[in-house]
């Protein structure tokens, strides 16, 4: 999985930071949820830098069908700027096969 998303992305799918060590392959709609087809399908997966990951994991973050980030009203402004989080942020590239893996987080992970 993490082999196809850094073939995938090349990068963060936000940043585009190319240092494969710090990067984490994520699960959209997670493994604990996902059916085997879902949890090996890279559309199913971002490569995304720690703080992104893990804001996203926990649902502080997501994204919409066009990409762009939303930050969620519990994430307070002062953590989203000091994590540099902010809504014109977005993936680098979007294909529709990953839009219903997103709106599956937005639907049930993103904190609204």
């Amino acid at each position: 999985f993490r082999v196809q998303l850094l073939e995938y992305w090349q990068g963060c799918a936000v940043t585009g930071c190319d240092m494969s060590r710090l990067l984490l392959a994520s699960h959209i709609k997670p493994w604990r949820v996902a059916n085997p087809a879902e949890r090996l399908d890279p559309y199913n997966g971002l490569l995304l830098t720690p703080n992104l990951e893990l804001a996203f994991d926990q649902g502080l973050i997501t994204f919409d069908d066009q990409g762009l980030m939303q930050l969620s009203p519990e994430l307070d402004p002062d953590s989203a700027a000091a994590l540099h989080l902010h809504p014109t942020l977005r993936l680098r590239q979007i294909e529709p096969r990953h839009c219903g893996y997103l709106a599956w987080h937005r639907e049930h992970l993103f904190r609204k």
